[in-house]
């Protein structure tokens, strides 16, 4: 019989003190809970996100287009964040967000393309930002056979870029499925802070750990959008005390008149405020 003990005795009598002692507390062989608890898994790196609206006209695209800039901006050029537009149909992603340079192509054209794992082949079809994020846009056309949301991601992590997909609303929507069953990606649920949206939320959050697993839900972040002055303040409290257990974070994106528009999203003409929250979701899906 071996003596296991006396092995790893052996193995271990002539290393330096502090390989053989316990790891300190928060090092990366503790475990941490994904839901409650003290802390959450920390990423290292920001991951690909998806962006999904708990409810329509959440404010989904602006947020995708806020993370994005956010990444560009914080990491002074280091990352280079691709928004693509993930919704069935194809949204408005573009025309909210190409403040430098508008697309020559869509996403359909791109997956075409004969190596669209190249970043320049990105850049062929793509808009732009003043804040270097390139654009994809989509088109009412179906992808090209055998892609999905997960050949997307791959070929964008391939090339070197972030990828941030906003998938609109609902989130039932069979598009993202894909990537809500990847563990890798983050998931970030906007909704209007309004009491009726704030009411669907709990729903949607339901169907999410029933189909994708409590793990999915403990690793969301609820973005809550402010689309008239003031409104956040009736109902931020209340998603924090009756949500935020449930999650990983709760964001709130105050009122924006640049928002507000309907036009064109610049990341320069956005209050501090604005940008200050789009900031605070990036360090919370980290």
């Amino acid at each position: 019989m071996v003596d296991v003990e006396a092995l790893i005795r052996d193995a271990t009598a002539g290393a330096p003190a502090e390989l053989t002692q316990p790891a300190p507390a928060g090092a990366p062989t503790d475990t941490v809970p994904l839901r409650g608890g003290q802390g959450r898994l920390v990423r290292a790196a920001v991951p690909s996100v998806l962006v999904l609206g708990g409810s329509g006209s959440s404010g989904a695209s602006t947020t995708a287009l806020g993370l994005a800039a956010a990444a560009a901006v914080d990491s002074e050029g280091e990352v280079w964040p691709v928004a693509v537009d993930a919704t069935l149909g194809g949204g408005d992603l573009a025309l909210r967000g190409c403040d430098a340079a508008e697309p020559v192509g869509t996403l359909q054209r791109w997956l075409k393309s004969p190596h669209p794992e190249l970043a320049s082949a990105v850049g062929a079809c793509a808009g732009q930002t003043s804040t270097g994020v390139r654009v994809l846009p989509r088109s009412p056309d179906p992808l090209p056979r055998r892609e999905s949301l997960i050949s997307i991601a791959r070929n964008l992590e391939n090339a070197g870029l972030l990828a941030v997909f906003d998938a609109g609303a609902p989130v039932t929507s069979r598009l993202a499925a894909p990537l809500l069953a990847d563990p890798r990606v983050g998931l970030v649920l906007t909704v209007a802070a309004r009491p009726d949206a704030v009411n669907r939320l709990q729903p949607a959050l339901h169907w999410l750990e029933e189909n994708f697993s409590e793990f999915v839900v403990g690793d969301a972040v609820i973005v809550l959008t402010e689309q008239v002055p003031g409104s956040a303040a009736t109902v931020a409290g209340h998603v924090r005390t009756h949500l935020g257990s449930w999650v990983r974070a709760v964001v709130t994106v105050p009122f924006d008149i640049h928002l507000a528009g309907g036009g064109l999203v610049s990341w320069h003409r956005l209050t501090a405020g604005t940008r200050d929250a789009y900031l605070a979701l990036l360090a919370a899906l980290r």
